[in-house]
């Protein structure tokens, strides 16, 4: 009985395990705002095989504003639907995940502004 439980056990911890990054949200950057800061640039580089994932803390219901400054990139965002270089929304919850992709084959570098009000 125990023994079976200890493979019901492992399997579903070997499951949970193998969950992607981005699903889970570790190996995102966190971004943080400089004191006062409404506007945060980050800068960063993409490749078409993953994403580059950043982590915000947001309040519900907040005016956010995400827009690609250069780079042949496109991001996606946990707030909205679709793929977007330049997006307004209003936030839904207190974390918020953005992935930024590229098609291009190689490293481009990007900046990304994160803006709230």
């Amino acid at each position: 009985m125990f023994r079976s439980l200890f493979v019901a056990a492992a399997l579903a911890l070997s499951t949970l395990t193998a969950l992607p990054a981005a699903a889970t949200g570790h190996g995102c950057q966190v971004v943080q705002f400089p004191r006062g800061a409404y506007a945060h640039q980050v800068q960063g580089y993409a490749n078409p095989h993953s994403s580059q994932c950043f982590r915000l803390d947001v309040r519900p219901g907040q005016q956010a504003r995400v827009r690609i400054l250069y780079g042949p990139v496109f991001f996606s965002t946990t707030h909205t639907n679709g793929t977007y270089q330049d997006v307004r929304f209003q936030t839904v919850n207190g974390q918020l995940f953005v992935y930024v992709h590229t098609d291009y084959a190689g490293q481009h570098a990007f900046t990304i502004e994160f803006a709230f009000v």
